[in-house]
């Protein structure tokens, strides 16, 4: 838990997010950052849609396993027949095909990865039902299993805004979260990343100010800051919600 003086701002919510850095100003408040996003995929005047790029992956790298680990699998399993020629019982092959299995899974995983985790998980919000909805793909390391899509759904009313700094590995920088509250109070119920940048806040609190000022009910600009998708992210892969899904946060009531 971080510890902060009298003189330095303290965070609103509880628990404040860990690595907290600043509390963004309520959603329904005036918002005095200017109002800008990064990237903008929908703007119409029933809901916006923002995307949400995954970095944690490194798309040529899932192709460069999924090959080495099939023709290293097959190695296994050709070697484990050969060596068990001349020998008694089956302990060999055995041995080969369960290594081969093991990487079979291996390489099915990375390809499952770069062929069908969606790239883009986007959030939506809907200013005609005041809700905001985050996608979400459940990946698992069992790539037998299947990886499901999922919505979740929250009154942008109970939503608040964080930022806190991230020192990990593959998501280092600034990250700005929607933190739920249980109503009427801040008592978080939960958390969901809505952006994040490597070296600066002043981009994400423009976000934040977009969102609000959109779910306010006033204009806004289809400016982003950046247009089209990185060429890693083409073609875009996150389409697939679910039809009730897809019907309720495109819609008003």
């Amino acid at each position: 838990m971080p510890l902060f003086t009298m003189d330095e701002p303290q965070p609103r919510l509880n628990p404040p997010i860990k690595n907290w850095r600043e509390d963004m100003p309520e959603n329904y408040e005036p918002q005095l950052i200017p109002p800008r996003l990064r990237c903008l995929t929908t703007l119409s005047d029933i809901f916006l849609e923002v995307p949400l790029y995954s970095t944690e992956i490194s798309w040529g790298g899932m192709i460069f396993s999924g090959i080495l680990s099939s023709v290293l699998a097959i190695g296994m399993s050709v070697s484990g027949f050969a060596i068990q020629a001349g020998h008694d019982g089956y302990g060999m092959i055995v041995v080969g095909l369960g290594g081969a299995f093991v990487l079979f899974s291996i390489a099915l995983l990375a390809f499952k990865m770069f062929l069908v985790q969606p790239r883009d998980q986007p959030i939506r919000l809907n200013r005609k039902r005041q809700k905001i909805y985050i996608f979400e793909y459940k990946r698992t390391f069992f790539p037998w299993l299947k990886w499901p899509v999922t919505i979740r759904s929250y009154n942008w009313a109970d939503v608040r805004g964080e930022i806190r700094y991230s020192s990990d590995r593959y998501n280092m920088g600034f990250q700005l979260f929607g933190s739920v509250c249980e109503p009427g109070t801040n008592k978080v119920v939960t958390r969901f990343l809505i952006a994040k940048e490597r070296s600066s806040q002043e981009m994400l609190c423009q976000i934040w100010s977009y969102l609000s000022v959109y779910m306010q009910h006033d204009s806004v600009t289809a400016d982003p800051v950046e247009t089209g998708r990185p060429d890693d992210w083409c073609p875009r892969k996150a389409d697939r919600w679910p039809e009730d899904m897809e019907r309720e946060s495109t819609t008003a009531p």
